[in-house]
């Protein structure tokens, strides 16, 4: 129910001001029709608006239903003024629509009930002051129009009151919500803070004008050090440099453009804070989208490896000196050996298994010391794939031979990749040799060059003994061995496909493995063509 409609006192104001017109009208007209039931009527209206006056200061919201008293009193109170102006101003017979009005909008049922047989007062006064009895239906009728458009009236005010009911119901309903939902909002807003900065990655939030929305601790502290003031997409002097520690990096607008089409999904490793006092930072920056594929923004994620970066550096440092020391002697060894091989020695046999051992454990050395690099460093080449290939699978070519397995070399001999020449070398070979390996005599080993695309394909299929799903997505991993090579005894330390797969990356390219029906295996390395 609408109570607060009932306490405020316009539709009373309004009908006093109506009479006030209607009374200085016929004052000018008529100053005898101003008798005293119509100056009495007058009074009662100025009366409820002093009541409305203090009923309105009050603001009851409660138990209000007994105002209706007033409206009604008023319906009653313009009966002597309408009978007394009507025929010289017809206008005054809406004075009653005030108050009929107010029932109707405010007001129960009952209330406006009341207030519409009220309107009947007038025409049945009129005609016992005639002195014509209500026998006719055209009597009755003159007496019930008022009262029937009346309760018309009130309907449609009534109908109207009840929608606005409705549609204060749901827009309370609604703010209600809006409310919870700004109350949980902002508890989650200050448990997400908490959460970010609880954690040691920087996390910084950006719309796509690069203001900050939300950055925790770690972010802010990270700001203040590389001199990023307010984001940073905007221009100016920071303390952020490459991975060589001197060479500046560039933020600003084109920062920020990069950053809203996906340029740094990738890991970045950037160097933050003032020369002495860097701290290596890696960080990611993923767009923020919405359900209908809108960007709203962007966030960026970093982390401090200043320490890995560190132990990396040590690392790489004794592996290098642990490399020379066993190469040294591993070179001096093979030195000696192809003098005494030119030499034709009576046992050559002896000299030449000494010489595949000491270049077996020359490979070892080479493939643990690469192995245990953090990274190889990006390469850069404009290769003949399919003459490099050739070259590079000349050796388990003839150990093919040697097994019974049929071995091939097809595809374009004009294809040109980007790719370091020795690199493409190292990975066919090791393909090659590991189709060779795990293929039984009998079977077959094709090695592929062909162009698709951008890109060229080295692929080398096998007929071997192939390899489960799970073995597929494991071969890459160092020191791995499937079943199959432990039990047969195969040769080696499970480095060589990882190695061949950092090689490809470090050149841009990708190296999957892949099942070859009905049986074997397909090794796919995809280069950028040139």
């Amino acid at each position: 129910m609408l109570s607060r409609p009932r306490t405020l006192p316009y539709a009373q104001f309004l009908l006093a001001a109506a009479v006030g017109i209607v009374t200085v009208s016929i004052a000018i007209l008529e100053p005898a029709r101003l008798d005293l039931p119509f100056v009495v009527g007058a009074g009662v209206v100025l009366a409820g608006c002093i009541v409305m006056f203090f009923i309105w200061r009050a603001e009851p919201v409660a138990h209000t239903a007994w105002i209706a008293i007033v409206p009604l009193a008023d319906i009653i109170a313009t009966v002597p003024i309408r009978g007394a102006a009507a025929d010289v101003l017809p206008a005054s017979g809406l004075l009653v629509t005030f108050p009929v009005g107010w029932l109707a909008f405010a007001f129960p049922a009952w209330a406006i009930a009341a207030g519409v047989i009220g309107t009947a007062i007038l025409p049945v006064r009129a005609l016992i002051g005639e002195g014509i009895a209500l026998a006719s239906p055209a009597e009755w009728m003159s007496v019930l129009v008022l009262p029937a458009t009346m309760a018309l009236f009130a309907i449609a005010i009534a109908a109207i009151a009840k929608d606005l009911r409705t549609q204060r119901s749901r827009a309370r309903k609604a703010d209600n919500r809006m409310a919870d939902a700004l109350t949980s909002s902002g508890r989650n807003a200050a448990t997400l803070k908490a959460l970010l900065d609880a954690t040691d990655d920087a996390v910084a939030v950006f719309d796509v004008h690069g203001t900050p929305l939300i950055v925790n601790a770690a972010a802010a502290e990270l700001s203040r050090r590389g001199g990023i003031v307010g984001s940073p997409a905007m221009a100016g002097r920071m303390d952020v440099y490459a991975a060589d520690r001197t060479t500046p990096v560039e933020l600003g607008p084109g920062f920020l453009a990069e950053a809203l089409t996906g340029s740094y999904v990738a890991p970045r490793q950037v160097w933050v804070g003032s020369p002495g006092e860097q701290v290596a930072i890696r960080f990611v920056v993923r767009t923020v989208t919405t359900e209908d594929g809108d960007t709203v923004g962007f966030v960026m994620v970093g982390n401090d490896v200043t320490e890995l970066v560190h132990a990396v550096e040590v690392r790489d440092r004794f592996l290098d000196t642990v490399g020379h020391e066993f190469r040294t002697p591993l070179t001096v060894i093979l030195g000696n050996t192809d003098i005494a091989l030119a030499t034709e020695p009576v046992d050559r046999d002896r000299w030449e298994r000494v010489e595949r051992a000491a270049e077996r454990l020359l490979r070892m050395v080479e493939r643990l010391i690469a192995a245990g690099r953090a990274e190889l460093e990006p390469r850069t080449g404009d290769t003949a794939v399919a003459a490099v290939v050739q070259r590079a699978v000349r050796g388990p070519a003839g150990v093919a031979a040697e097994r019974g397995i049929e071995f091939s070399v097809v595809g374009d001999e004009v294809v040109r990749a980007r790719i370091a020449a020795n690199d493409l070398a190292a990975v066919a070979e090791e393909l090659a040799r590991n189709a060779v390996e795990f293929t039984p005599a009998g079977g077959s080993v094709v090695v592929d060059v062909r162009r698709e695309d951008a890109d060229v394909l080295v692929e080398i299929v096998d007929t071997g003994v192939g390899m489960t799903t799970d073995e597929r997505e494991r071969a890459f991993d160092r020191f791995y061995r499937t079943a199959h090579a432990r039990g047969a005894a195969v040769q080696g330390a499970g480095l060589g496909l990882s190695i061949a797969r950092s090689l490809a990356e470090s050149n841009g390219a990708s190296l999957t493995l892949a099942a070859h029906a009905p049986a074997g295996t397909v090794a796919t390395l995809r280069v950028a063509a040139r």
